[in-house]
């Protein structure tokens, strides 16, 4: 069920942060004042993944805070006593990130047009002798290919691949401010009594801002910009208990506004400049256009974006005991609006492939790519929405050894609209044979008419909750239960892609072809379709939902041995799914309609794991805990757990979508140990008083670790020119040899078997499944070394040095699994290998 205490009161009548306060300490202000210090001369060098040594970005990691609370009292202004208390509590961070990336980038002789090196490296290029400039014998190099290439960097590493690296780091600045009051009616202990009891109540009230700033980085220096976000929020409730029976009233006021920019907008037309036609011209939108590569890494500017987001909630929940059952009710209703002002594809985006040249990037020096896309015009939009639930639940204590907990949520979120009505959905007929735009309350030429938010309201949205705890032994306890989650944010991501469409914004999606050549320069002509929509999402589309249920027997052993064993399962129905519907083996199948992406809610997954947990509590200065999870997980749209959201390669065969979910972890074993060291104040070693027992005594050691098996990954196709020419470019997946996919001993340079797929003919799509790539397996240490000094009262000074990856183990976070990519199934990311942080913290 939802959480019963509101704003900073716990539900109770007594002190600040609890029940029952005016006692003891209650008159004291108390509080803390923290810093984190972390630096990179503490740090290891970053790993050298391509065998070159690599320089250390030079760093400061500054984190600090100070909280204060207690009873709100102001001389001969008022006097709060036992009543009124307060909490400040502030948060600063500043930073500089480490970054660190690989690039393949091409040649300097590449850049001039000279492909005699990539000749003799085997590659295919063959470049018409149309494009061969006479007086030097390289290609001809088109205006704006030249003027971009300015911002591709030159190789400062050797060989052809991952011949860039790019180490520096990036501002990361915070501040948060935390205030709260808590006031409670009548004297703590002898409120007056009530119809239902004594009665006692409180009002809260809470203040909370944060400003935000951070720089953004990409793998090429000339790619970057910056983001900002302030945010506020403002809860107040109301705390009443009468007898047993607690109300909890809350109304909460959020906003925050988050900008991001890229180091061009506002200033450069670096687009207008080079000119490329048919892209925007809003100084918002000034930057890089797109580029697309098969074997160089691709030019990808940042996306401009300002959001101004609000919500209002009020909340009502009830408490309530009698006898053996405690009732717990109450709902919410929340006003949300969305405001974000972007263009997602304002510079136009262009790929190119070789289709023309036969190397990608002679095609790009010629200004020739085969496919190229835009989306931008009308970039302000205000979405509107609601939702309100409401519960019940009962804790029912059948007995001494057995307690049931019964309980049903229902959710209604509203679709969103446009307050301008601004927003455009495709209508289908049977079976995709045409499509058609449709705008808010018109009718489809298919039948039916759409509503306003172009998305019918999905009204079944029941949770049932079902939790059993039983104890049949005296050190035993078997738990179980049941219990369904809806995806409630699904609506809002789904306007933000009905918005941006024709005719409030300008969308193509162009294939080069004899009827519409395509140049850098004039890559957007007057379209040959009738339909230019690039998005389109079922009218019927439903809240995707996960059923999850759990079997846990916990066991006390001697010595303080805790152990759990915990079976869990987890059944996702209608997962979003992302469809191509236009998209064939042969190229774009309805006529007069560019391609486009149909979001349906038709995905499923099932998960099944077994967890072993095992703890000691602190016993002779000695505690440790450890999870062991065994788990398995399969879907055909990973769109719940933590995956990122994948186009169906063929529309016509959903079910070859079927395979490993994207966060998939088949084992996992994590741990963590506390040592007390036998040393100073009441320990085996210097017990006594003294300046070297208060230095040398009280330290402590503890530490964590964490072994994993790889996240899987999927072997795919860029830049096929059949795959282009269908309008998108890597889903197509590749073709499975049948040869096994692990290595025995797999290395940086090829991590696992690329013989075991190869890109499929030409038309046909790869019968490789998702998600066959094991990926590179964790295996992090962590460990610190901690002493509390106690300063008299309840003063104390906190000391702490921590090291994450203590034995500097390269963690490889990404390969590339691309069939046709120069770093085919090469390593291409490494994480951070050892920091180092030293913390202080004083409480008083």
């Amino acid at each position: 069920g939802p959480p019963v205490g509101g704003g900073f009161a716990c539900g109770g009548p007594g002190g600040f942060g609890g029940r029952g306060g005016g006692r003891g300490n209650v008159n004291r202000i108390r509080g803390n004042i923290s810093e984190t210090l972390q630096v990179s001369a503490f740090d290891a060098s970053p790993f050298a993944l391509t065998g070159q040594a690599i320089p250390k970005p030079s760093y400061t990691k500054n984190r600090y805070s100070i909280t204060l609370g207690g009873p709100l009292n102001i001389p001969k202004v008022y006097h709060g006593g036992t009543s009124t208390f307060f909490f400040v509590s502030y948060d600063g961070n500043r930073a500089q990130n480490a970054y660190n990336a690989f690039s393949t980038v091409p040649t300097a002789a590449e850049r001039l047009g000279d492909f005699s090196g990539t000749l003799n490296a085997g590659s295919p290029v063959q470049i018409p002798t149309q494009f061969i400039d006479p007086q030097t014998g390289y290609v001809r190099i088109n205006p704006a290919a030249k003027g971009l290439l300015q911002y591709i960097p030159l190789p400062n590493l050797p060989g052809t691949t991952q011949n860039f690296q790019y180490a520096t780091s990036v501002d990361n600045n915070m501040d948060n401010i935390n205030i709260g009051l808590v006031h409670n009616f009548g004297p703590s202990g002898s409120s007056p009594r009530g119809r239902f009891g004594r009665q006692r109540s409180n009002i809260n009230f809470g203040f909370h801002y944060q400003d935000s700033g951070s720089g953004l980085t990409n793998p090429f220096p000339t790619v970057g910009g910056h983001t900002s976000g302030r945010s506020m929020d403002i809860p107040a409730g109301y705390v009443l208990t009468r007898g047993r029976l607690v109300n909890n009233f809350r109304v909460d006021f959020n906003r925050s506004r988050t900008s991001t920019q890229n180091l061009y907008a506002f200033s450069q037309n670096l687009a207008g400049q080079l000119g490329i036609n048919g892209v925007s011209q809003n100084p918002f939108d000034y930057g890089l256009p797109n580029l697309s590569f098969t074997n160089f890494t691709g030019l990808t500017d940042i996306n401009p974006k300002l959001e101004r987001d609000q919500t209002f909630t009020i909340s009502d929940s009830m408490i309530w005991s009698h006898g053996a059952h405690t009732w717990r009710w109450g709902g919410d209703f929340r006003r949300i609006q969305l405001n974000p002002q972007t263009d997602s594809n304002a510079r136009g985006s262009f790929t190119f492939t070789g289709i023309n040249s036969g190397y990608d990037f002679a095609d790009f020096l010629l200004g020739l790519p085969q496919q190229t896309s835009a989306q931008f015009g009308t970039n302000a939009y205000y979405f509107r929405g609601n939702s309100w639930d409401a519960f019940a639940q009962d804790e029912w204590r059948v007995g001494a050894k057995l307690t049931l907990n019964l309980g049903l949520r229902y959710e209604y979120v509203s679709p969103m609209s446009e307050k301008y009505n601004r927003i455009v959905n495709l209508a289908a007929a049977p079976g995709f044979a045409s499509v058609a735009p449709v705008q808010p309350g018109q009718s489809s030429p298919f039948g039916g008419t759409f509503p306003a938010t172009l998305v019918h309201p999905d009204r079944d949205a029941f949770a049932p909750r079902l939790g059993i705890a039983w104890k049949p032994l005296g050190n035993t306890v078997v738990r179980a239960g049941y219990g369904i989650n809806y995806n409630t944010g699904a609506f809002s991501r789904i306007v933000q892609n009905l918005a941006f469409q024709p005719p409030f914004s300008f969308t193509q999606t162009n294939v080069q072809s004899p009827a519409q050549p395509l140049t850098l320069q004039n890559g957007f002509p007057p379209s040959l379709a009738t339909v230019t929509n690039s998005y389109g999402v079922d009218p019927n589309y439903r809240m995707g939902y996960v059923q999850t249920w759990n079997f846990d027997i916990q066991q006390q052993m001697p010595k303080g041995l805790l152990l759990n064993l915990d079976y869990t399962g987890s059944k996702g129905t209608r997962l979003d799914m992302m469809r191509a519907p236009n998209r064939g083996p042969a190229g774009l199948l309805i006529p007069g309609v560019q391609p486009f992406l149909w979001q349906s809610s038709e995905g499923n997954s099932i998960l099944h794991s077994a967890t072993v947990r095992l703890r000691k509590r602190l016993q002779k200065g000695v505690s440790f805990g450890g999870t062991y999870v065994f788990a398995k997980s399969i879907d055909n749209a990973s769109s719940i757990g933590g995956g990122a959201t994948v186009v169906a390669q063929n529309d016509l065969n959903l079910t070859a979508e079927r395979g490993l979910s994207s966060f998939d972890q088949r084992h996992r074993l994590t741990a963590d140990y506390l040592l007390e060291l036998p040393v100073g104040k009441d320990k085996h070693w210097l017990s006594g008083k003294g300046v070297v027992p208060s230095l040398m005594g009280n330290w402590q050691v503890s530490g964590s670790f964490t072994i994993a098996s790889g996240l899987p990954f999927t072997a795919r196709v860029l830049g096929n020119f059949a795959d282009v020419g269908r309008g998108t470019n890597g889903t197509l997946r590749a073709n499975a040899t049948g040869l096994p996919v692990s290595l025995s001993n797999p290395t940086t340079g090829e991590f696992f078997n690329t013989a075991a797929f190869v890109v499929p003919p030409s038309g046909e799509f790869g019968n490789a499944a998702r998600n066959t790539i094991t990926g590179p397996h964790t295996l992090v240490f962590n460990m610190a070394l901690s002493k509390v000094i106690h300063l008299g009262d309840v003063r104390t000074l906190d000391l702490r040095g921590q090291a994450s990856n203590v034995f500097n183990m390269p963690q490889y976070t990404g390969i590339d699994t691309t069939v046709n990519s120069p770093t085919y199934g090469r390593v291409t990311s490494v994480g951070a290998m050892r920091t180092i942080q030293i913390v202080a913290r004083f409480r008083f």
